[in-house]
């Protein structure tokens, strides 16, 4: 078990689509730039990842930010 963290991914580059989930555990799997993962019942490819730590609330929780896009042609 790691420590809790924190992942948004955002689809097509619309922030409005901004979905947040709260990995508590530590235990869901980072997924990799141009790896092809399944969300919302569809396919999704990775075009970046990054990670940043929240200041708020202590102690500083990791969020890792997930760029998609649908267009799983798109090379990398």
């Amino acid at each position: 078990m790691s420590e809790a963290c924190q992942y948004v991914f955002r689809y097509n580059g619309d922030e409005k689509t901004d979905e947040v989930e709260v990995d508590l555990r530590g235990d869901m799997e980072m997924p990799a730039r141009g790896q092809i993962i399944t969300r919302k019942g569809k396919q999704w490819k990775v075009v970046m990842v990054s990670t940043t730590r929240e200041l708020s609330p202590r102690p500083p929780v990791p969020v890792h930010r997930i760029m998609l896009t649908d267009n799983i042609e798109l090379p990398l």
